[in-house]
């Protein structure tokens, strides 16, 4: 099965399942000055251009373990790095199988079922469509901005004096890195890794620790959970 496949299903998935969103392949995203290419976007289109990502799906043909947590790792930092708030690890053509995921932000993601996924795709808003409502302010006005604006220095007050009593998110998860080859998982400055530094992979601890042993020479196990 091709990877091409894949995406086709997860296409036609997301047209299907969201016809109010519009739907692209290999779409470019931005990591400061480097790039990388997302396999699907579930994107909003403003003006004919591609608008607000709502999800962003990588694609697998393979569920090797190795491939499984590579492809989740990219399909996180494309999250982040477009601050896109679902995700799709789609390993195969069928739905059933493939892995959702929310982004809740400050580097902190939760995995959820697929009717959380697309309930929570229908109820999707844009970040800061407050800001960037013009035609909106335009039509309901200035004092209705205003009114949006007092509504949020009342929650900024709220939160700041019953900050005890909420719930913050877990902090963010410690990284290590793998290579293609290998079977430990490091810290980014190890020795041995260096000779490897064009083909080592970005991954949480918790998810290496299911499938790699920790480096015996800089010991990512003990300096990651030490922080």
């Amino acid at each position: 099965m091709k990877e091409a496949i894949v995406e086709r299903a997860v296409k036609n998935y997301f047209t299907d399942q969201f016809p109010q969103f519009s739907v692209s392949q290999q779409c470019g995203v931005r990591f400061g000055t480097r790039h990388g290419i997302a396999d699907v976007v579930l994107h909003q289109p403003i003006q004919d251009e591609k608008g607000y990502f709502v999800a962003i799906a990588e694609c697998k043909r393979l569920p090797l373990p190795i491939l499984r947590a590579q492809a989740r790792a990219q399909l996180k930092s494309y999250m982040s790095a477009t601050n896109t708030r679902y995700g799709v690890l789609a390993v195969g053509t069928d739905p059933g199988n493939w892995e959702f995921c929310e982004n809740r932000y400050n580097n902190w993601f939760a995995e959820i079922n697929r009717e959380d996924f697309e309930r929570g795709i229908e109820n999707w808003e844009p970040v800061l469509a407050a800001a960037l409502d013009i035609e909106g302010q335009a039509k309901h006005g200035i004092s209705h901005w205003w009114k949006r604006v007092a509504l949020f220095l009342g929650v900024l007050f709220i939160v700041s004096i019953s900050s005890l009593l909420l719930l913050w998110p877990d902090p963010p998860e410690p990284i290590v890195y793998i290579t293609e080859t290998g079977r430990k998982y490091h810290t980014y400055n190890c020795n041995f890794l260096k000779q490897y530094a064009d083909g080592k992979f970005a991954i949480y601890l918790d998810e290496a620790e299911k499938d790699y042993d920790p480096c015996r020479i800089c010991s990512p196990h003990r300096v990651e959970k030490s922080r």
